[in-house]
């Protein structure tokens, strides 16, 4: 049976919109405009944060059932857009940086891959899209 998820966005005036689920969590957005200065993020770049939180949570998840010593995780996302309307990413760069205690340079790569081509439901729809690239260094902690 498929899950169905709603959500309402209201316009707050301007340039700003505030979405909210069904529980009341809430997400601001401000849509951007060159030389005005945003109090929240676009929905451009809110979709970017969408995937780096989706595959991180899948390349963490996957590490710790793998009892790997993972003590912090970071992604860094370029996202390139085309030029035209609707100005879709056509190409995403993804970028972890992995801290932890000897941690499996396999079992890394492994489990960003399968966040990414598996498990990352906003990963599997931005890749319909846009040419989604990744790449994982590891920070040995002492």
């Amino acid at each position: 049976m498929p899950t169905v998820k709603n959500m309402v966005v209201d316009w707050l005036g301007e340039l700003k919109f505030s979405g909210r689920n069904e529980k009341g969590l809430k997400v601001d957005f401000e849509i951007a405009v060159e030389d005005v200065e945003s109090e929240a993020l676009s929905p451009m770049e809110t979709l970017l944060a969408s995937l780096g939180a989706c595959s991180s949570y899948y390349v963490a998840t996957i590490l710790k059932k793998q009892r790997q010593n993972l003590k912090g995780l970071s992604v860094k996302l370029t996202g390139i857009r085309r030029d035209e309307p609707p100005k879709i990413y056509t190409e995403i760069d993804m970028k972890y940086m992995l801290r932890g205690l000897g941690l499996n340079r396999n079992l890394v790569e492994n489990a960003v891959r399968l966040s990414n081509e598996k498990y990352c439901s906003v990963g599997g729809m931005l890749g319909k899209a846009a040419k989604i690239t990744y790449s994982y260094e590891i920070i040995e902690e002492k």
